[in-house]
């Protein structure tokens, strides 16, 4: 149904992100009548069925290999909009999952996350560091204005080094 705006002469130009894939990612039981895409271009929300299809703006290139660590970057950057869960919650799920990432991932993950906000940076950097990999998270940190505070409410329970990372 949305192949289309997936996929464009077979080259991908955008990936499944939002409701759907908090639910896939076991993060939410939740399932809506909103599909948002990530994409380069965005456009405006319109109808396909019993669906409403809405975009969000994707500053990486998309490709087949990257999409799982854009949409772990998505579930990061909007946190505190993930419905029926803790934020707590959702931060440990991710931060599960960024641990299994290997190591060629954890470096992608860190590089993408460099074209997405300061906070969804601020977390991966508290993630990696709580999971033994802070000495790779340098480009990260220095991506990051150094009097700028997070406020993510949580977050200090599930990352134990969240203050480093200026998270509250």
């Amino acid at each position: 149904m949305i192949k289309d705006l997936l996929e464009r002469d077979g080259k991908v130009v955008g990936y499944l992100t939002g409701l759907s894939i908090y639910n896939k990612l076991g993060l939410t039981t939740q399932v809506g009548s909103v599909i948002q895409i990530g994409r380069q271009e965005v456009r405006s929300p319109f109808k396909r069925e019993r669906y409403t299809i809405s975009f969000v703006k994707q500053k990486n290139t998309i490709t087949k290999d990257n999409i799982p660590l854009l949409q772990l970057l998505d579930v990061l950057r909007f946190i505190k909009k993930i419905p029926d869960t803790k934020i707590e919650e959702s931060l440990s799920t991710s931060k599960q999952l960024v641990a299994k990432l290997s190591d060629q991932q954890q470096e992608t993950i860190m590089r993408l996350a460099l074209k997405y906000q300061p906070s969804t940076r601020a977390l991966l950097g508290a993630m990696l560091t709580d999971i033994g990999r802070g000495e790779k998270t340098e480009r990260l940190k220095n991506s990051l204005n150094p009097i700028t505070a997070y406020a993510i409410p949580g977050a200090s329970k599930v990352l134990s080094s969240a203050s480093e990372w200026s998270i509250r």
